[in-house]
Parts: structure tokens; C-alpha cells; sequence
């Protein structure tokens, strides 16, 4: 999608055309600015019609090498869309076990089969360390972003960068209004209708931090620490995966009758898979940047 060109008659627009489309989307807004603030100020046409056709020419020259940090970008916007449906099954899948088995039969399952709670202690461990890695990436761009942002005047990047805060508040504030008793089929229903809504707003919040990593400019710096979380936090996705197996065969192997496997196996097959589409997307994140850029004439 293009930044907004001006249309009519206009002769900066029309040269403003001569900009490549991706190059208009990212910086057509910035573009246009300037060349109200070149107007207003009273600088002449033709020196300003020089220096948009040398940029445009140079845009052109460089337009390759933007295919480079895009698909880096890409890469590492695919890896946060898998961890943040890897992190909420393994919350809910890790807040059950830290409930079950029942008090009187945690005993001797813990001295049968050592592996049950070393195996969710691994779990806890890894889900820590997938979310400071994260916590920290998000530090690191959100100061990025909003630095560029007080430059261009962009007041939608702080509003994107407090929508996840703003859901998170809300929906946790709401959480401690609902009845504490979900016996009855309303307050039940109440109680999963919240939780489908918690789902929507990790959804809401990941696509806003998704639009402001697309509409904003980083450092070499913040991408080498964006990409060094992400390798941490696909490293911790795998490592939970594989506790998240050893667990259930362990805990499933010592009972008598295995029972119900399917709740298990799910949310094993959804953690596998997420964090199989993660590891390509790192991969090709990192591919990505070690390729050298192409630069076409």
C-alpha cells in the first residue's frame, strides 16, 4: 500500500510518483511532509524538483537491497505470531498441571516417575525464558519506534504500542469481576466467553505490535537484539515442546489405564507445529540477512 500522493495538478506529486510503490508506502508520509515544510519555507521548484528526481533515482538504484531487511522482518514477525499461539496453549496446558494431579495421588506419582514434575519444572523454566526474551525485544523496538515517532509526528505508533497494555489491563481487571463459582451452565458460559475474549485481545495486541514493527525504522542494532530474542525464544518453544512429551508419556505410562490422551496429544501437536513454522521463519530471517544484498540497475 502506497503513502498518500497528491493528485491533480500538482508537480510534486506527479514526480513524487516516480518513487517506487514500496518505497511511497514506507516513507510517502514523511515525503510529503517535507515537501510542505520546502513549500512553506519558499524554496524554489526547480531546485526542489531536482532533489526529488535524484531521490527517486537513487530509491530505484536501492530497491533491491530492501528486499534483504523485508524478508528479515517478515521472518521475525512470523516467529512472534508462533510463540504468542505457543505461549497461550502452553499457559493454559502448564496452569493445569500445576493443579493435577490431585494432592493424594501427587505423591506417589512424583516417586514412580521423577520425569512428571521435572518435566513441568522444564516446562515453567522454558515459558520464563521465551517471555523475558521477549519482554526485552519489546523494550528494545517500542524505544526504537517511539523515538522515530516523536520525529515524524507519528501519534498512531504510541497508540499501537498501548493497545497491548491497554487489553491486557482491562482483561485481567475484568478477570477478577467474574463469580468465583463456575458451577452453574451461566456462570460457566461467562467464564469461557471472557476467555475467548482474552483470545481476541492477544490477537488484537500482537497485530498492533506486528503494524508498528511494519511502519517503523530500526537500528542494526535493534534488529541484531530482535533476532537474538527470537532465536531464545524459539530455543525455549522447543525445549517446553520437549517437556511437554516427556511429561505426558511419563505421567500416562505409570497409570494403570492411560485414560484420555487427546487433550495431551493436542496441545503437543499445536506446541510441534508452532514451533516447526518458528524455526523456518528464524531461518529464513537469518538467511536473509547474511545473503548480500542485490542491487538492480
Amino acid at each position: 500500500m502506497s503513502g498518500p500522493v497528491r493528485t491533480g495538478s500538482d508537480w510534486s506529486a506527479q514526480l513524487v510518483r516516480a518513487y517506487p510503490a514500496r518505497w511511497r508506502g514506507r516513507y510517502g508520509d514523511e515525503l510529503a511532509q517535507l515537501i510542505d515544510d520546502l513549500k512553506s519555507a519558499g524554496r524554489a521548484p526547480i531546485p526542489m524538483a531536482a532533489d526529488l528526481l535524484c531521490g527517486a533515482l537513487a530509491a530505484w538504484l536501492h530497491e533491491g537491497r530492501i528486499t534483504m531487511p523485508e524478508r528479515a522482518r517478515a521472518g521475525l514477525i512470523a516467529v512472534l505470531w508462533n510463540w504468542v499461539a505457543f505461549a497461550a496453549v502452553a499457559a493454559w496446558f502448564g496452569h493445569d498441571l500445576g493443579v493435577y494431579p490431585p494432592a493424594l495421588a501427587e505423591q506417589p506419582l512424583m516417586l514412580a516417575h521423577s520425569a512428571v514434575p521435572d518435566a513441568y519444572h522444564v516446562l515453567l523454566v522454558a515459558g520464563v525464558v521465551g517471555v523475558l526474551a521477549t519482554a526485552v525485544a519489546a523494550v528494545v523496538f517500542a524505544l526504537d519506534a517511539g523515538r522515530q515517532a516523536l520525529r515524524t509526528s507519528r501519534r498512531t505508533t504510541f497508540v499501537l504500542m498501548a493497545l497491548p497494555v491497554l487489553i491486557g489491563a482491562a482483561w485481567f481487571g475484568g478477570l477478577h469481576l467474574l463469580p468465583p463459582d463456575n458451577h452453574t451452565a451461566g456462570k460457566l458460559l461467562l467464564a469461557v466467553g471472557w476467555l475467548l475474549l482474552g483470545v481476541a485481545g492477544i490477537a488484537a495486541s500482537t497485530q498492533a505490535v506486528v503494524s508498528v514493527l511494519k511502519r517503523s525504522e530500526f537500528s542494526d542494532r535493534t534488529w541484531r537484539i530482535g533476532g537474538a530474542a527470537a532465536a531464545a525464544v524459539v530455543a525455549a518453544m522447543a525445549v517446553a515442546t520437549g517437556a511437554t512429551i516427556t511429561w505426558g508419556i511419563a505421567f500416562h505410562t505409570s497409570l494403570g489405564q492411560p485414560g484420555d490422551l487427546s487433550g495431551w496429544l493436542i496441545v503437543t501437536a499445536i506446541m510441534a507445529v508452532t514451533t516447526v513454522r518458528a524455526g523456518l521463519a528464524l531461518f529464513g530471517a537469518r538467511r536473509a540477512v547474511a545473503e548480500p544484498p542485490a542491487v538492480t540497475a
